[in-house]
């Protein structure tokens, strides 16, 4: 065989491998968009820039933990309406079938907006040190027992979602531990 035969028939291969490897990664990403809600996508890197980001392996997008108590892993994710104009705080349930909820939601972009996981513990809210501040259905204290999604303005306010035994919704505290490192 010649050497111009055998570069033409690897150039054919690396074609050929280049085109069937960017189908199988077009595919994959419609894929992974399809298991969204409809109507919402996951933010593009500009709608989600700052330093402070790069302290989370998941750009605090993203939290996994049992939310629900049931030795399941869930999912909560910020998601940007496919409009741009607006975010959701959404958690997946593995006891709900994977279907999705919106448990919070406000004007985009996200800026300085973040999610991270709140560990089984008691925690005092902003609520215990002035009740008067809160509305009438807000915990001055919340004993978890299973994992919550903290939401936060990064440098500013704090709260945090946790699922409700007793009437199998989330509930939201206003936060008054740390902000994750």
């Amino acid at each position: 065989m010649t050497r111009a035969r055998i570069h033409g028939a690897w150039s054919l291969r690396i074609r050929w491998g280049a085109c069937l490897l960017l189908s199988l990664l077009t595919t994959c990403a419609s894929l992974a968009q399809e298991h969204l809600p409809t109507g919402w996508r996951k933010p593009t890197l500009s709608e989600a820039k700052g330093g402070w980001r790069s302290r989370s392996a998941t750009r605090f997008l993203i939290a996994r933990g049992d939310f629900d108590g049931d030795g399941q892993r869930d999912l909560a994710e910020l998601l940007v309406s496919d409009s741009g104009k607006e975010f959701g705080l959404w958690v997946q349930l593995s006891s709900q079938g994977g279907d999705w909820q919106m448990i919070h939601s406000g004007p985009a972009p996200l800026g300085e907006l973040g999610i991270y996981i709140v560990r089984p513990g008691k925690y005092d809210t902003l609520c215990s040190r002035d009740p008067s501040i809160c509305g009438p259905d807000v915990p001055q204290h919340v004993n978890l027992t299973s994992d919550a999604v903290g939401f936060m303005d990064w440098g500013s306010m704090r709260s945090f979602f946790f699922w409700d035994q007793a009437t199998k919704v989330f509930r939201n505290a206003p936060q008054k531990v740390p902000q994750p490192d």
